[in-house]
Order: C-alpha cells, then structure tokens, then sequence
C-alpha cells in the first residue's frame, strides 16, 4: 500500500502500481542539422519576441528563466504539472508507486519514445539525466536533496532512492532541472551539451545565434501522435518593452512575452489575444549582504517598509497586480497572507534605520533591465519612500541578460525581478531562498541555520498541517529578516495575434507548443 504524500497527490492506481552580451557579431551560430517537413507541405512558423536570451541548454547550471522555459520546449520530464496546479500527470513515466518505507520510488517508462534524432529513449537516459539533477553541486540540487541515488531497474523501470521520506519528490520532478535527455549526446559532448540539446520534446534546436534568435524545429518522432502542429519556432531577443508590443501589432511577430500591464488594454482593443497566469509570480527586490550595510537586518528591514505596495499595484501594473503578502506566491501551497507580512509605514522604516550603523541614511543602487518600463516605475516609487528615510536610490540598467549574469555571479548590490514558481509546492522557493547552501540563499548570502533546519524540516515532513506550520514560520522569518523585499503579485503575461490557438501556458506560466496552431 503506498503512502499518502500530501497535497501534491498521485494518482492512486499508479500508486498501486559572461556575458554573451558580447556582441551578437561574435557569436558562433550553432546549427544542426534536423529532419525537415515533408516535400511539397507548406511550412508553419510561429515567431516570437522574447524579452531575453537563454544562456545554456544544459539543465545542470541553468539559473535564468529564459533558459528554464526554452528547455522545457525541448525536453520531456518523466511528469507534469496537471492543469489543477495541484497535481502531476505522466509524461515519459507512465505509472509510478513508493515502497512502504517511502524510501524508494519506482517510475515505469512510456515505451517507443525516441529522441528528435530517431535514436530510442531508455531507461539509461533516464538515470544519468536524473543522476545529474540530484548532484548537489549543480544548480538545483537542493531540489533532490534527499535523493541518494537513481538506479536501472529494468529496461523500462527507474528507481529513486531516498535517505528519507521526501515530501515535494513528483514536484519536483516536474520540474526544468529534471529534464530527461540522450546519455549517447552527453556522453558525445560532456558540458558541451549546453550547446547541443537532444530531448524527447515536440521541438529539436535548429540554429542557435546568441543574443540574437533561436530557431526551433518540429520533432519528427514525437511520442505525440498528430503533434505538434507547427513545424518551426523562431525566438527573437526584443529588450524593448515597447518594440515587442509594435512588432506584434504589425505582424512581424506571433507572440510575445512580458507585456507591458500599461499597454494590456490597447492590445485587447486591437484584437489580440493576451494571456494571464496569476498567482505564481512575485515582483521582489533580492539584496547582496556582501555589500555593506545590506548585511544588517535593521537596515533591511527599514528598507522592506518604504516600499508602497498598493502604489505599485495601482499606478504600474494598472491593478493587474495585488499587494503581495509572502515571498510566496499566492498560489503556492502553504501560503500564508498572515505570517507578519511586509507593509508600508514609514515610521517603522525611520525606527529600524535609526538603530542601523547608517541612522542618516545611505546610497543605495539597484540593478534594472533596460527597456523595462514597469520595473523602472516600480523602482522610483520605491526610491521615493526612501528619500523619505535619507536614502538615495541610483537606479542602474543593464540588458536583461547580462543583468542575469551580473546576478549569478553575485557581483550586483539590489536585484528586481520577479521570481516564477516552477511547481506550487513552496519547496523550490523556500529552498532556494532561506538554504545559504542552495545557491548563497537565492545569492544573497542570507545564512540563517533556524532557517535551512525549518527547510529540510518542511521537506521530509508528509502531514500536511505540520508542514503549513513549518512554511508559516520560513514566510514569518523572511518578513522579519527581508534577504528580499516582496512587492506585489504579478501575473505572467503573454499576447498573440488572434491567429494563434491552443498556446495555452501552464498553471506556473511556463509555455509549451505541441497544440499550438496557426491559421
């Protein structure tokens, strides 16, 4: 008899059962060589207009989202997130069962999947791509962390092998960092691999110009009977807020991410479609405490309280946006509006800076991504409140993918962007951000041992109440010691021509284009 997880549930029958930025002239196209549509048949192309490029096709180091969300067009998971945002559905496992113990976990594979090479999926591929995700020195480990080891089974069975119960395990293996790909082209390649992607997914890489556009191209050996529907995808790196908005209206291109909130109603009256995902995306403001004085928590938190919430709700996102209450989501399981949260009152801001080591306050900078006008306004309503306190704040605008990279390698002081769930479970978040082991605490080297026990506490812990009280303390702690400074619940928006079907993303905004059609 398998053992209940919570929330995240599983069906019960299968329980039984440096920048690149360097020019673009510099770059080195990638091009492989692909199966092309049938003689005579009219290609179908869908063009979109991304705000950023990816940096690698590598799930291992992967740290950007424009990475997450390209590999996930390309790759195969062994589940998926159900459309409830409450559950997972198969995808290369067809049926999976826990050992009594809830220390081993058996998947059988979807037989007669191939690669967009032709060359079969095994249960070997499986391993090594599942034995790399769960290496805590990659980029997402933590993810795994009770994980010890993936072991063949048979030819069509893996098995998961845990040092203890593990709360968020199909969570996360819905995820990007468990993508599934061919151990002969990893072998071939070795890191190299993060230019030469080969996955079970709808689309196989063309040609690759960095900075500058990818080109993708249907698999003709997808799983999918009848999909998909488009033969190639072209993804064009467009900065600019507004040039993205003017290309789609002028039909040089299809679709188009991070709208602007302020030009949603003009593109509606056009006739064109936009998208919402709510719920699982906050705007926050990530703060290095390498740089003095971001390593005091008074400072931080007199910081936290000039920020006016409602401002940014109504006069940047046009109430698209709500005030955010957690670093969580508000979609997220174990959310929580009333663990203490963050609020704007100047006079507690003026009592935290005045027991600081900058009483009269400080100059402050933060990192934005050009061409991003929402973010810019929400940054000045922010620097506002903080004159209010005798701060100043120096905004700075880097293009989005070397801002990602400044990121990364930790060389920023204030970082604005929002962070997207990949899975509703808080595991990923919390774990990222309270964990100084997992990537310096979301790099901003925020290291509080109270914090990473309740972490590891939350993710072996299978009642459900128990673990809402664990997620409510993490949310509480991380009100009072703000490493980062939420703002508001932001959906993620996309908008279309109207010509576009079926492009529907998934209940965390992540895209995919098997039903995608095109009139």
């Amino acid at each position: 008899m398998g053992r209940d997880w919570p929330k995240m549930q599983i069906r019960r029958t299968a329980w039984h059962a440096v920048s690149w930025l360097v020019a673009v002239s510099l770059c080195v196209p990638v091009t492989m060589m692909l199966p092309r549509p049938s003689a005579g048949a009219a290609v179908v192309t869908l063009t979109m207009a991304r705000n950023a490029d990816m940096l690698t096709w590598d799930p291992y180091p992967t740290g950007d989202d424009p990475s997450i969300f390209t590999q996930m067009v390309v790759y195969d998971r062994l589940v998926k997130l159900a459309p409830s945002n409450k559950d997972v559905e198969p995808e290369l496992a067809t049926s999976w069962k826990m050992s009594p113990d809830g220390l081993t976990a058996t998947f059988a594979l979807r037989q007669g999947v191939k690669f967009s090479d032709g060359s079969p999926l095994s249960a070997d591929d499986v391993v090594l791509s599942l034995t790399r995700a769960i290496d805590q020195k990659s980029e997402w480990g933590f993810l795994f962390s009770p994980v010890k080891s993936v072991s063949k089974v048979d030819d069509k069975t893996i098995a998961m092998h845990m040092s203890e119960p593990f709360a968020p395990l199909l969570a996360a293996l819905s995820t990007f960092a468990a993508s599934i790909y061919s151990k002969a082209q990893f072998d071939k390649y070795g890191k190299e691999m993060a230019q030469h992607p080969l996955g079970t997914g709808g689309f196989a890489l063309e040609s690759w110009q960095k900075g500058s556009q990818i080109t993708l191209v249907k698999n003709q050996h997808y799983w999918q009977p009848g999909k998909p529907k488009i033969d190639r995808i072209m993804m064009r790196v467009v900065g600019d807020d507004n040039t993205r908005v003017l290309q789609l209206r002028s039909g040089q291109v299809d679709l188009i991410d991070f709208v602007p909130p302020n030009q949603v109603q003009q593109i509606r009256g056009a006739g064109q479609k936009v998208y919402a995902v709510n719920g699982t995306a906050v705007l926050r403001y990530t703060l290095n405490e390498t740089i003095k004085p971001l390593d005091e928590v008074n400072v931080r938190a007199a910081l936290a309280h000039v920020v006016d919430r409602e401002a940014v709700a109504k006069n940047v996102y046009f109430g698209l946006a709500t005030v955010a209450k957690s670093l969580l989501p508000a979609t997220t399981l174990y959310y929580d509006p009333n663990a203490d949260p963050m609020t704007y009152d100047l006079a507690k801001a003026k009592a935290f800076l005045a027991k600081s080591s900058v009483p009269n306050g400080f100059t402050l900078t933060v990192q934005l991504p050009s061409g991003n006008q929402t973010l810019l306004d929400a940054a000045t309503i922010w620097g506002n409140g903080l004159k209010q306190i005798g701060v100043t704040l120096k905004i700075e605008q880097l293009e989005t993918t070397t801002l990602i990279q400044t990121r990364n390698a930790e060389r920023y002081t204030v970082y604005n962007a929002a962070w997207t769930n990949d899975t509703p479970d808080p595991d990923e978040l919390m774990g990222v951000a309270m964990d100084f082991k997992s990537q310096h605490a979301a790099h901003t080297f925020y290291n509080n041992p109270e914090a990473q026990q309740l972490v590891a506490q939350a993710r072996r812990e299978l009642d459900p109440k128990k673990r809402q009280a664990l997620y409510t303390q993490l949310q509480r702690i991380e009100s009072r010691d703000a490493p980062q400074i939420y703002v508001v619940d932001v959906p993620r928006l996309y908008a279309s021509s109207p010509n576009l079907g079926g492009f529907e993303p998934n209940s965390q905004g992540k895209y995919g284009f098997e039903n995608v059609s095109k009139r």
